[in-house]
């Protein structure tokens, strides 16, 4: 009984699907149109085409009738027509995507528009139907449901693939695809941008599709049970992980126009189920609904006006403007309400299955009211038969009656319109013609047949799928890691540090390889010469599939991770940068390994990658440098770290490579076996790989000379004092990309940094030779680095003379050294520069030498017998990364030309997040706004960074380090709207500025002398440095970067005349923590062999990189903020040189920075005298007792008295120490060091004294700093305030227009055109924004626009005076007031220089306490306190700024300077807003933003008096 109803039920169903889809069913090719051929014709299009997305969603149906009637045994043969009506839609699209193969396989290389495969096809011939470029055929959605819904029915046990040609296509299909991530596509409406002028986006609901092949089609044997391992598809996890974490990051916004669309309801439900997050899934789910929700179903997107009575058929774009008028009336889809359905239904949300269910009963039209349907008008229509002798009718082609059919969509009648955007959802709206529409009328029968429980969701979803949400969590991976020894000799060498390793050929029965191997390999997966598809194109493996072990032909194989390839530019070489990748990469792959088995990293050690490990020689040159071999000691140390089994949270288990075969992910390489159509008999040689060494003995090499050079070159940029010439067009066109164009960092210098000057460099190799030094100078205008000097005001031969007669006027005492002086591309002494080449040992003049023949030659010039430019570049550039000389490093890749090969990724990372790149600087600067192939990347970056040789590098530097952050910690870029890799290098530059207390050309040398990972961590730290993230939340701040204790020390030279103490104060941040809590605990080996130590600041844990491992750990820690500024190890047990650095460390260090000290399993075999004197300088009295295996451990400060550190020591055999604690008041230390420097900077105030400018102005700021450098940082890196571009919008729409200088934004059309949370709008008052030169004046402006907002919003019945509001007006009003409570506050002060007699007691003796020793009785001293320092500060400054600086902060024609003719200085006493604006601009922008006397009081002050009426009603 209870079969007879399900058949019954069935067979109704099967009528309806007979009926609608399978009549219409092309008999040749099995394709369906899209609507019923009635109405297939339309001003949208013709519809009896077949779209590949459509009959995906067309055939859903039929094949879950096809289930459904498995369930029962007599089926009359239904589900076997079922079956192969599905097979036979199938294999139509297959087919006619296979007529383009070509297509496909200059797509998967290009992903260019035009050569994508078509997005529909001829019903009846399975052909083309228009052009490539006359439609928007790039729907890589269409395609990979299409690969979803094959790998689906595969799954399900239905043959769908007969041949390998076709394996091979679909291999290919896989290639197509797999790089949606960043590649703009038309998406699932077939517009793009939703004004549809035919520019494609990067759409959400495109690559959740992608996610969902991907995953679902990985390992699927086409042949089904019956298959071999040939016709398995192939997909590499790091193209998934990709696809998968660009959709989660892009969630729930659709594109760059589209904030929202409701085709995103497929990704995450039915059929994709593409997002694992439950969470996200519900926020993407929920703003669907609100905003695109309605009572016939939902919007496509806002502001769609297709099929509107207000559309304008006769075209397919719309006008900008014209998107406004579709606001509210936008056609609502009851396609949407089956999604809707279907995903109640897999989630068993019963109340939201109801819900939709009676939302969509009213809609649906009964087949009766139509004709095409109608059963009785049918039954007595006539068809005239040529088989027939009369006119017949069958009566199996009537369809059932009554029949509900969904339509398409539901308008709002012409006459409503009106009525519906004064109260949206009012209205009636009535279907459009095309009814019903079969992809919506499909998914409304799955959602009956399952609701009727004909049908269950798992029948549908054979793959699981819809259980993504259920996938393991992270924490239960465990990464395999197996490391490698280069040779045996350092295999012993590293078992001696207690790091025991395998090398390769012990490795048997697995062989190991590089990366480069395994890509090659996979170039024959999808190989067909018939086809002419070349299989998967060389594209670099990332980690997850080297995570892997593979076997071909019963052969094992590793390949080690291609981030620690040498061919990943230069950055790898640097081995504390390789610490902190690994780090990522092992957590990267705990997050997203879903393979079977455990992932297993195989790691490479060389004697080059541990610096001083190495002795070999290369001619009479040794390769040992002393920061090599700190490095080497880092990563060695890293690597003893792993035997924890927990590095940075992710488990870890070490071992031997055989040992992990048992739980590793093994895959097949056996398509390199089974290729017909190409020769790979040596498939076992192409798996080794091939080494390659390179020959670096042409050029002769002194490490002493180079390292003296590079110490020489940052004393000669601080110390030179040249006045430089000066341009009327220096504003406008910088000397230097790296030199600040608009702005100097201290507003009362009396002349502008020039960015370097031309250095000259004598070597010391023998004292009685005569040496020659370089001396080059470039002709290109706006260049100025430290090799090239220009003047645009003199000649090229006058700069040749006057340097001429520099070398003649310093070769007197330089025993008679003569400079050799070259001009770039003149070869005039091409032979001479040869000649000196030939004998030069030192990198500096090495690479000059090759510059300029370079320049001249080119890089085939062949160099005497020495070889040709470019091999002896790559020499130098080799030979710099060993030493460590980074300026060099980037020098020479700059004109190689080198690429990092990860850069198109990164910076596809930064696009797929609506980050849009830039690169070079005003005329030169370039917006990336999609993806690039890495040709055209390349050349882009050193086309428009040309003006600096080592920008195109550093450039390339940046976008890696942002790409990486975004991928690992996206909140940082919180508000950050574009990368401006311009602006983000001279943010660093400012940060080494103020670090280090030093000019811009020195901290430009600074800059280019830092590591990879001085450079990532100074990035890092700034991002960090805003108050909506903190920076420990991001990373600990790197050894080195926290503190000026080591910047003082960077780049081999001190920097004198700094105030360390006084400036990190102002370095640190606006929100600074209170309280400090160290604690530690050691233990010796038969102690329990630990070393515990916990920090936390204001309660909040921090993490203490790295694992504690045998000897001495240490940990220091900054005594002004607590920040961990150094982590090391020292293994004190093996090496008296571990012990003799671990000396070097204390010394190193400033006094009162604090030291935590931990010994582990022994730390005093080999502890020298100089180790435990070190201990002894921080507090230490019983170090000298330690023995063998004890266990000690040590809080204590360089500098303090012996006894005064917390300090506990236990014998061996008496177990662990207690353990020890300390809390720091923080905020007591700053107040007493604060207080500190100002009365010793008070006493040296005056002019000539002996604190600089930049460390006076400091300290009388009204944030000592802090919020000055906040905005100079989030204007740098054009951050804004969270919800800064709606607000605006609002702004907008209340008036005329915004001014910003000269820049207008008008708000017809911006506001008929864009949404408020549409990324295009954002960009579009980026650019508006852009035109403030200033950092800080630009962050004001969006405090500006911000407090503007909220004026309206209190205050909505007010009105503007002026309909333009002028931004900068209101900043320089609100500047020029607070100019005058600043000098009306300081007016006490402002009297005449007081004597000693006329101080009352309490003064004079905070006078006397303040006089530097030395000063004679009865010299007269100025007053104390607060005010009058400050006011004497700048009394002092303002004294040297000339009347005529006009440097312009904006392009408005007004000079942030009063200006009179003649020049001349201001006078001591006049105090006017004119004279003194720079100065009063740099206090006010180092207010706070809050509170009565912040930035935000004064701006509305202004903003109340300038710009609005009714002024003392107005709500603040």
């Amino acid at each position: 009984m209870m079969n007879q109803r399900v058949r019954a039920h069935l067979d109704k169903y099967y009528q309806e699907v007979a009926s609608i889809i399978l009549t219409r069913q092309n008999p040749a090719t099995g394709l369906n149109p899209q609507i019923p051929a009635s109405v297939a014709i339309t001003s949208h299009g013709d519809y009896r085409d077949a779209w590949v997305r459509d009959n995906v969603y067309t055939i859903f149906s039929v094949w879950g009738l096809a289930l459904a009637y498995r369930r029962i045994d007599d089926d009359e043969g239904r589900g076997y027509e079922l079956e192969h009506a599905t097979i036979k839609t199938m294999r139509g699209l297959l087919s006619s995507m296979m007529r383009q193969a070509n297509k496909v396989e200059q797509f998967k290389n290009n992903q260019a528009v035009g050569n994508a495969l078509h997005a529909k096809y001829n019903t009846q011939t399975g052909g083309t139907v228009v052009g490539d470029n006359e439609w928007g055929h790039l729907q890589i959605d269409a395609t990979s449901i299409f690969l979803l819904a094959l790998s689906q029915m595969t799954a399900c046990g239905m043959q769908l693939i007969y041949t390998m040609d076709e394996v091979h296509f679909v291999q290919n299909l896989v290639f197509y695809i797999e790089r949606a991530y960043r590649t703009p596509d038309f998406g699932v409406w077939e517009r793009g941008n939703k004004v549809n002028h035919g520019e494609p986006e990067l759409n959400s609901s495109s690559i959740g599709m992608v996610v969902a092949a991907l995953q679902s089609i990985n390992g699927i044997n086409l042949f089904g049970s019956r298959g071999g391992p040939a016709s398995v598809i192939h997909v590499l996890p790091d193209e998934m992980t990709r696809n998968y974490t660009t959709l989660h990051s892009a969630l729930p916004r659709e594109s760059a126009s589209k904030e929202v669309d409701a085709a995103l309801l497929s990704v995450i439900s039915f059929p994709a189920f593409a997002v694992h997050d439950p969470a996200l899934v519900t926020r993407t789910r929920n703003e669907i609904v609100k905003k695109l929700g309605g009572k016939y179903g939902f919007k496509r997107f806002l502001r769609d006006g297709h099929q509107t009575v207000l559309e304008n058929v006769t075209r397919l774009h719309y006008d900008p403007a014209e998107l406004k008028i579709f606001e509210d009336i936008e056609s609502e889809w009851p396609l949407f309400y089956t999604y809707m359905i279907l995903d109640g239904l897999f989630r068993e949300d019963h109340d939201q299955v109801e819900e939709y269910r009676q939302k969509l009963d009213p809609l649906v039209i009964d087949s009766a009211a139509l004709l095409t349907y109608n059963r009785d008008h049918l039954a007595h229509e006539t068809h005239p038969s040529p088989l027939a002798r009369s006119s017949s009718v069958s009566k199996r082609s009537l369809p059932p009656a009554h029949m509900r059919l969904v339509p398409e969509l539901f308008i709002v009648p012409r006459a409503s319109v009106e009525a519906e955007r004064k109260n949206p959802g009012s209205q009636l709206r009535v279907p459009n013609e095309n009814v019903p529409l079969v992809w919506a009328q499909s998914l409304y029968i799955l959602g009956n047949l399952i609701y009727d429980d004909l049908l269950s969701p798992s029948e549908l979803d054979p793959l699981g799928r819809r259980l993504a949400s259920q996938r393991k969590h992270h924490s239960e991976v465990v990464v395999q890691v197996v490391l490698l020894a280069e040779d045996e000799e350092l295999q012993d060498r590293l078992r001696k540090y207690g790091l025991d390793t395998q090398i390769a050929e012990n490795c048997s029965p697995i062989t190991i390889s590089p990366p480069s191997a395994l890509r090659d390999a996979y170039t024959a997966l999808g190989e067909n010469a018939k086809l002419g598809l070349t299989g998967r194109p060389k594209r670099p493996i990332g980690t997850l599939s080297t995570c892997k072990l593979y076997r071909c032909q019963g052969r094992l194989y590793a390949f080690t991770p291609h981030f620690m390839d040498k061919e990943e530019f230069y950055l790898v070489s640097d081995n504390d940068y390789l610490v902190s990748l690994f780090e990522q990469e092992l957590s990267f792959v705990r997050n997203h390994w879903f393979s079977t088995g455990r992932p297993t990293m195989t790691v490479m050690l060389t004697r080059e990658m541990l610096g001083g490990l190495r002795g070999a020689e290369i001619g009479s040159q040794t390769w040992r440098s002393g920061s090599a071999h700190s490095s080497g000691r880092n990563l060695l140390n890293f690597m003893m770290s792993l035997r924890s089994g927990n590095v940075g949270g992710v488990r870890i288990r070490l071992g031997r490579l055989g040992d992990m075969i048992n739980t590793a992910c093994i895959s097949s390489l056996d398509f390199l076996v089974s290729v017909e159509n190409s020769d790979y008999e040596n498939w076992d040689t192409l798996l080794k790989g091939e080494e390659n060494d390179q020959d670096l003995t042409k050029l002769s090499y002194s490490p002493r000379d180079t390292e003296e050079t590079s110490k020489d070159r940052i004393r000669s940029a601080s110390m030179d004092k040249r006045r430089p010439r000066r341009s009327s067009m220096d504003i406008l066109v910088p000397k230097s990309p790296l030199a600040s164009p608009w702005f100097t960092d201290e507003p009362w210098a009396k002349e502008p940094f020039r960015l370097q000057d031309h250095i000259d460099r004598s070597r010391q190799e023998k004292p009685t030779e005569d040496r020659q030094s370089v001396r080059v100078h470039s002709p290109v205008r706006g260049l100025a680095t430290n090799l090239f000097s220009s003047d645009p005001e003199g000649s090229f031969e006058d700069i040749q003379d006057q340097f001429d007669r520099e070398a003649v006027g310093s070769s007197a005492s330089l025993n008679s050294t003569v400079p050799l002086t070259l001009t770039l591309s003149d070869p005039k002494r091409v032979p001479e520069a040869v000649k000196l080449l030939e004998s030069s040992s030192n990198l500096y003049d090495q690479v000059d030498l090759l510059h300029y023949i370079h320049s001249c030659k080119g890089l085939d010039f062949e160099v005497g017998d020495l070889g040709s430019v470019s091999v002896l570049l790559e020499e130098v550039y080799l030979k710099a990364m060993h030493l460590r000389q980074w300026s060099i490093v980037r020098q020479a890749a700059g004109l190689l030309k080198k690429m990092v090969n990860s850069l198109t990724i990164n910076v596809a990372d930064l696009l797929i997040r609506q980050r849009p790149v830039t690169v070079g600087f005003g005329s030169e600067e370039m917006f990336i706004t999609s993806p690039m192939p890495p040709a055209a990347l390349k050349d882009l970056i050193y086309k428009h960074c040309a003006s600096d040789v080592r920008e195109a590098p550093l450039v390339q530097e940046i976008l890696t380090y942002l790409g990486s952050f975004i991928r690992g910690t996206p909140a940082i870029f919180e508000g950050i709207m574009r990368v401006r890799t311009h602006f983000f290098i001279i943010a660093i530059r400012e940060e080494i500025s103020r670090m280090k207390g030093c000019n811009e050309e020195e901290a430009v040398e600074q800059l280019m002398q830092l590591s990879p990972f001085e450079m990532k961590s100074l990035l890092g730290q700034i991002l960090a440095a805003h108050d909506s993230c903190s920076a420990a939340e991001m990373m600990n701040p790197a050894p080195s970067l926290a503190s000026v204790a080591r910047w003082r020390h960077l780049g081999h030279v001190q920097v004198q005349g700094t105030e360390p103490s006084a400036m990190r104060l102002s370095n640190i941040g606006a929100n600074l923590p209170t309280e400090l809590v160290i604690k530690v605990q050691s233990a010796g080996f038969t102690a329990g062999s630990f070393s515990k130590m916990e920090v936390l600041r204001d309660g909040v844990p921090q993490q203490i990189r790295g694992v504690f491992g045998r000897g001495l750990n240490v940990a220091v820690l900054d005594p002004l903020d607590g920040t961990i500024v150094e982590r090391a190890s020292y293994d004190t047990h093996i090496s008296r040189e571990e012990a003799d650095e671990f000396a070097k460390l204390v010394d190193w260090l400033e006094p009162g920075m604090m030291v935590v000290v931990s010994a582990m399993d022994d730390a005093a075999e080999h502890l020298t005298e100089q180790a435990l004197l070190a201990c002894e300088r921080l507090g230490a009295t019983k170090i000298r007792n330690v023995r063998y295996r004890d266990s000690w451990c040590l809080i204590g400060e360089k500098g303090a008295e012996k006894g005064s550190a917390r300090e506990a020591h236990r014998p061996a055999d008496r177990g662990p120490t207690e353990l020890l604690e300390r809390r720091v008041d923080l905020g007591l230390r700053r107040r007493n060091i604060l207080n500190q420097t100002t009365a010793a900077t008070a006493a040296t105030i005056a002019p000539g004294g002996a604190t600089t400018a930049a460390t006076q102005l400091t300290l009388c700021l009204p944030s000592q700093g802090r919020w000055l450098r906040r905005r100079k940082n989030d204007g740098a890196l054009n951050r804004v305030p969270p919800d800064f571009y709606p607000k605006v919008w609002k702004v907008l729409s209340r008036s005329e227009g915004i001014l910003v200088g000269k820049s207008f934004l008008a708000s017809n059309p911006t506001i008929y055109e864009k949404t408020a949370e549409e990324l295009n709008f954002a960009l579009q008052v980026e650019s508006l924004l852009d035109v403030i030169r200033d950092p800080a004046e630009r962050q004001a402006a969006a405090e500006c626009l911000m407090l503007i907002s909220r004026i309206e919003e209190r205050n909505p019945k007010v009105h503007l005076k002026d309909s333009r509001l002028d931004v900068l007006s209101i900043i320089r009003d609100a500047i020029e007031k607070f100019w005058e409570h600043w000098t009306s506050e300081h007016s006490a002060a402002s009297s005449p220089i007081a004597s000693g007699a006329e101080l009352d007691d309490q003064s004079a003796a905070a006078s006397a306490s303040a006089t530097p020793a030395g000063t004679p009785a009865g010299t007269p001293q100025q007053p104390q306190g607060p005010a009058s320092l400050a006011h004497r500060v700048v009394s002092n400054l303002v004294a040297g700024i000339p009347r005529s600086a006009s440097q312009l902060s904006v392009d408005t024609g007004t000079p942030t300077l009063g200006g009179g003719a003649g020049g001349g200085f201001a006078g001591v006493g006049d105090w006017s807003f004119e004279r003194h604006e720079r100065v009063a601009r740099r206090l006010f922008f180092d207010l706070p933003q809050e509170g009565s006397d912040g930035t935000m009081a004064f701006l509305a002050a202004s903003c109340v008096r300038l710009m609005f009426d009714n002024r003392t009603d107005i709500e603040l």
